[in-house]
């Protein structure tokens, strides 16, 4: 349907198509980058700059070395109590990066960068759900600390509760630092190549047809390949569908400039 649109000849006056030609162009734009590397790198300087926080805060800034929570420094505040909320505050940070990556792989997938959306899609899911899983975790470790306090002062190694808050969100850390790495260069590399769109090539949905009946014909019956296949097609059939509305939207804003210039004859 959106191609038949592309190919339908009219009898608009030519001044009429060449003022519509931009907004044609705009959705029909050979290559898009996708605007996510500065806010990657942000994100991965917050990420150390959590980190930090977590480990100055009680062991430098705000010394916590003790057991309880009768010694309070910085403003009634234990270090400890403090990078508790640090560790809070992370999760709103990464929710907020969240959507915004959520918002600009859209954009992309909108575009027609299907393959992209699919390589990218669990990256850039990770850093909220590793955090996410981080606070879950920190909940039960600082009931189980609550009540095994007595216990920790019986250990040879002096240990206190803000040390497992560190090696727990070293963790966190490491796993988010890494799928942002990850991101970032494949970011990099996606604009780097400046490709059309993979939506946009005409043998796209052919190619996965013969090579589902090619797979069958030869008896291969590996899930996850037709798994694979079925994703593509599904992505492929979602993006056809949007641009068709997109495209039937036009076609509404396009007549709609005709009937209000009527003194522009067809």
């Amino acid at each position: 349907m959106g191609i038949s649109f592309d190919d339908r000849s009219f009898t608009v006056a030519d001044e009429v198509t060449q003022e519509n030609t931009p907004l044609i162009d705009s959705i029909e734009q050979p290559y898009r980058p996708i605007r996510t590397t500065g806010f990657i790198v942000i994100h991965i300087l917050l990420t150390l700059a959590f980190m930090a926080s977590i480990v100055l805060f009680p062991s430098m800034i705000c010394v916590d070395n003790s057991y309880n929570e009768t010694t309070v420094k910085c403003n009634h505040h234990s270090g400890y109590n403090i990078a508790l909320y640090i560790h809070a505050g992370a999760y709103m940070i990464n929710l907020g990066f969240d959507r915004l990556y959520h918002h600009y792989q859209d954009l992309s997938r909108l575009d027609g960068y299907l393959e992209f959306y699919r390589q990218t899609r669990n990256l850039r899911r990770t850093p909220l759900f590793i955090i996410s899983t981080g606070n879950a975790i920190l909940v039960a470790l600082i009931e189980l600390l609550e009540n095994f306090r007595n216990d920790l002062v019986k250990l040879p190694v002096k240990l206190y509760p803000w040390h497992f808050l560190v090696m727990l969100s070293s963790v966190e850390v490491l796993i988010i630092l890494i799928a942002l790495l990850w991101y970032l260069v494949l970011t990099i590399k996606f604009n780097r190549k400046r490709a059309r769109p993979d939506a946009a090539h005409d043998d796209l949905l052919s190619s996965f047809v013969t090579s589902q009946t090619s797979a069958n014909e030869i008896g291969f019956r590996d899930e996850t390949y037709r798994e694979n296949v079925l994703e593509k097609q599904a992505d492929l059939i979602r993006y056809l569908r949007e641009r068709n509305e997109l495209l039937g939207r036009l076609v509404l804003q396009f007549k709609t400039q005709v009937d209000t210039h009527p003194n522009h004859n067809l």
